[in-house]
């Protein structure tokens, strides 16, 4: 079983239906739980997205996690690179509400083009957390003031916990106290957070299982000669396309146009395609 968690509000739960659309099309013989970390969801939206157990035989289950996020009330949201919402905050009380050793977390503004197995398979060596650097190859660590051995940040639209370990740290702890002591540093909210905590202890996975809009559109080159050469494989052939930043699928003039934007309405006409399918063998059952 396959362990897939988001965030998601009434806003972008149309879009979070496309992504695990994507997902379960294209791994028809892995079984899927997905959690949605629940930001005051409808009963409409509810019902919309547990359409997907009946559509999808390999949708096993949908689980709505609620949990007291007064925490993050007050929470930074000011950000240069995306409109950021306080829910971002919230996937730092996954490994907490979930009862699982393992579980993908997945920004809900993404697109799967191929099979997950492999990326939830990886072996996090003892490590955390898994994640995918950082494309915009920002110099946070540095600029945040956190020792390391090696300056690489990563970002957060993908994580794949070890949620047994994290929870040994007590990791959402810190992660919570570091927001609270060091409000100045926190240009990328909890990414930078969860970068200054987690410094040396999370793995460095492919970045084709998290191709973000700046490695998308070549805006940049990795400083590591050998991470470039991953970059561009991964430019050419990504299984995780993350509409991040201001790139989102509906923008379709001017710089922040994304070049794999078709990919989201490809599967945003399967994904109706598949709710008109199901309401009309529901309509013929209530014949």
């Amino acid at each position: 079983m396959i362990n897939i968690a988001s965030t998601t509000d009434s806003d972008f739960a149309d879009n979070l239906l496309t992504f695990y659309v994507s997902i379960l099309e294209h791994n028809l013989d892995e079984a899927f739980h997905f959690y949605i970390i629940d930001d005051k969801l409808s009963q409409a939206d509810k019902s919309y997205l547990s359409q997907l157990k009946d559509i999808y035989g390999n949708c096993k289950e949908i689980t709505f996690l609620e949990g007291n996020f007064d925490y993050y009330k007050e929470a930074n949201t000011d950000s240069p690179d995306s409109a950021i919402k306080e829910n971002t905050y919230y996937r730092l009380e996954l490994p907490e509400l979930v009862d699982c050793d393992r579980i993908l977390y997945l920004d809900s503004d993404m697109i799967c083009t191929g099979n997950l197995d492999e990326l939830w398979n990886e072996d996090l060596d003892g490590n955390v957390i898994g994640a995918v650097e950082d494309q915009g190859y920002v110099d946070r660590l540095d600029e945040m003031g956190v020792l390391h051995d090696k300056n690489i940040y990563f970002n957060g639209g993908l994580i794949l916990f070890d949620t047994k370990k994290w929870r040994e740290e007590n990791v959402t702890k810190k992660v919570r106290q570091y927001i609270v002591e060091h409000p100045d540093n926190l240009i990328y909210q909890d990414q930078d957070a969860l970068n200054a905590v987690l410094v040396g202890k999370w793995k460095v996975l492919d970045p084709r299982y998290n191709v973000q809009s700046k490695l998308a559109r070549h805006d940049l080159e990795n400083p590591d000669p050998e991470a470039e050469k991953l970059a561009v494989k991964a430019r050419r052939h990504p299984l995780l396309i993350h509409f991040s930043g201001w790139s989102k699928p509906w923008v379709h003039i001017g710089k922040w146009v994304h070049p794999w934007r078709d990919e989201f309405y490809r599967y945003k006409f399967i994904s109706t395609q598949r709710l008109r399918e199901y309401a009309e063998t529901l309509q013929e059952e209530n014949k």
